[in-house]
């Protein structure tokens, strides 16, 4: 009879267990261009999602150059061609992209996001990425419009929306960035503004700089924040970018509470 039970117990134990296993999150993050210091980037973004949340990060490089890319180059990057998206749950995008200016192409990479249900995360200079095409393309998954930036600044973030489940686990009024290019941005109407930035040196500029949207069936969590590594590698900015994938995942729900089996050991700020 005690064995039985011990049998028992045995199996309700493993059956328990494995029904509270749950697959990491896939996260593709694509990264590269001229401009920005990716080489640098992509391990310390890799590191912060991966420490942080049930996740699995795989990058691929759209170009490893450290210099802009000249005008010449101007094809679209292989990482970008065929079902790219298939596999994974969310799509990162931290590149700089500039010269080519075919939508029709531009189009499908959207289109491959749309077929796959992927969740999106945009940084800094994904926005300026084909901003030499009409943006009507490019715009779609963006939710935002931006094509130049002011002067390099350190920059005042303002939280202005802390309804959002992200912001609300972000569980911060502001911070400040010690370096910063601040970029002008004009939403989208299915896009939320979730903060501003300001800059703290020359001239006064404000920019919404953390938004939010679900369109084309998929949502999106962006900040065109991360220009310098500096402010890639703040404690908030890390917590910001592991959360967005969780939303963008559908693993964080609208009170800001994690799934259970996602969260390892997000950031508590200070």
């Amino acid at each position: 009879m005690k064995k039985i039970t011990m049998l028992l117990i045995i199996l309700f134990t493993s059956i328990a267990c494995a029904s509270t296993q749950v697959k990491p999150i896939q996260v593709l993050m694509i990264t590269g261009g001229g401009w920005h210091d990716y080489k640098k980037q992509a391990p310390v973004l890799k590191e912060a999602i991966e420490s942080q949340i049930n996740a699995e990060v795989t990058i691929k490089w759209t170009s490893t150059k450290e210099h802009p890319l000249s005008p010449t180059e101007n094809k679209l990057p292989e990482v970008f061609k065929g079902d790219f998206c298939k596999g994974y749950d969310v799509v990162f995008h931290n590149h700089c992209q500039v010269f080519f200016k075919d939508d029709d192409a531009i189009n499908k990479v959207i289109d491959n996001h749309i077929k796959n249900k992927v969740g999106v995360i945009m940084t800094h200079g994904s926005f300026h990425t084909w901003f030499k095409t009409k943006r009507e393309a490019w715009d779609r998954i963006c939710g935002i419009n931006s094509i130049r930036h002011h002067h390099n600044s350190p920059l005042k973030i303002e939280v202005t929306d802390k309804t959002h489940p992200v912001m609300k686990a972000l569980g911060t009024d502001g911070w400040q960035t010690e370096k910063g290019e601040l970029y002008e941005t004009s939403l989208k109407k299915t896009t939320q503004s979730l903060a501003t930035g300001t800059t703290l040196t020359g001239a006064k500029h404000t920019e919404e700089c953390i938004f939010s949207h679900t369109n084309l069936g998929i949502k999106m969590f962006g900040t065109t924040l991360g220009h310098d590594t500096s402010t890639m590698e703040q404690d908030v900015y890390k917590k910001m970018m592991a959360l967005g994938i969780l939303w963008a995942a559908n693993k964080l729900d609208k009170d800001g509470k994690v799934s259970p089996g996602y969260q390892k050991k997000i950031t508590v700020l200070k």
